[in-house]
């Protein structure tokens, strides 16, 4: 299992194995993801692919991504097949676009996230506070990265715009490796990073320069709209030349979100003070005598569209909220109807035999 170290095997997961009891299998790390099939590091690279159990009869939340440290049956002439996930330590997850009320988890075990903005059209506080989100729900340490800074004479105007938040900031031109180095000092030996954006922002672009080589397929943006394509079509993991290990991702036009409100306080924490100090614990922030969060607005002290993003990240966890309740009674009221009918077939088959 040392040889597996390089890929960010720690002790914790030694005794995650030997807790597993899993005699006759191997610990792995599912490094890409194809849909069909999985990419497995041994170390050595082998394709995978699931066994019939987590193919059809587990929950997809369990089901292998990348990241993930699998426990795997292996054969001379065929592919490995995954009989298991160990827990996994963190996940980044969105809810998955469309009206489905469907978790879908990006990749896991992740020690830093780079989100990257870039400084075009693609600018978006918004678009950041949502991401930084899911990234505060399993406490994954974020970095922003302002990409292409060679597109503005004013950089200021972005950098402001991000001061709130007192995360650190990288400025970048991927393109001629600008800030490159300042990235990879971010990721040491051993430890997992992930980049994060919309298409178009440089992802593949700075993997490749990160790796020192053309892994990833690149794009020019639309010159109209500032609009990417899809250049990476899978999530991969690759080795970096300094031994530290990177998640590149599919571009994500729409980031749904997928948590609970209580974890807002950490993303919106000005808000959560001020609403302590409101004179009625059950205040709606509306029209209530003394309210601190209005008074707050009032001044000044409080940015409105702070306040309008919380207030739309909110109502959006509290509809997710409503449909993940509903979705649950209706997979309570279809388990205990497919209980009765067994129960009936049972009684049946009972009076049969008498």
């Amino acid at each position: 299992m040392d040889t597996l170290t390089k890929f960010g095997w720690t002790p914790e997961l030694t005794e995650a194995w030997a807790e597993l009891g899993a005699e006759n299998l191997h610990p792995a790390r599912v490094v890409a993801d194809f849909g069909t099939s999985l990419k497995i590091a041994l170390p050595d690279i082998r394709t995978a692919e699931l066994s019939g159990k987590l193919a059809h009869y587990t929950n997809r939340d369990d089901t292998p991504k990348v990241g993930d440290w699998v426990a795997v049956q292996l054969f001379d002439n065929s592919p490995a097949v995954i009989e298991g996930v160990l827990r996994r330590r963190n996940e980044i997850a969105r809810k998955v676009a469309g009206k489905r009320t469907t978790k879908q988890i990006i990749a896991a075990n992740i020690d830093i996230a780079f989100v990257l903005l870039a400084l075009d059209d693609d600018f978006s506080v918004e678009r950041l506070r949502r991401f930084l989100y899911q990234l505060s729900i399993h406490a994954i340490r974020p970095v922003i990265v302002l990409n292409k800074a060679d597109k503005t004479d004013d950089l200021a105007f972005y950098t402001q715009q991000l001061e709130e938040f007192k995360l650190p900031t990288i400025i970048s031109t991927a393109t001629t490796g600008s800030g490159i180095e300042t990235i990879l000092s971010h990721i040491r030996p051993g430890m997992t990073a992930i980049l994060l954006g919309s298409s178009g922002v440089g992802k593949s672009t700075i993997t490749n320069k990160l790796l020192g080589r053309e892994a990833q397929p690149t794009q020019e943006v639309r010159a109209s709209d500032s609009t990417g394509k899809h250049t990476t079509v899978h999530r991969e993991l690759f080795m970096l030349p300094n031994g530290g290990l990177l998640i590149d991702t599919p571009g994500i036009r729409e980031l749904q979100l997928w948590g609970d409100e209580g974890d807002l306080a950490e993303n919106f924490n000005d808000i959560a003070v001020l609403a302590r100090r409101c004179k009625y614990a059950s205040c709606s922030h509306t029209t209530e005598e003394g309210c601190a969060v209005q008074q707050a607005l009032q001044a000044g002290i409080l940015s409105e569209s702070h306040y309008a993003s919380y207030q739309k990240m909110k109502r959006e966890l509290e509809s997710l909220k409503d449909k993940k309740d509903a979705k649950a009674r209706h997979n309570n009221r279809r388990s205990s109807k497919v209980i009765a009918d067994q129960t009936k077939d049972a009684l049946r088959e009972m009076r049969e035999d008498i």
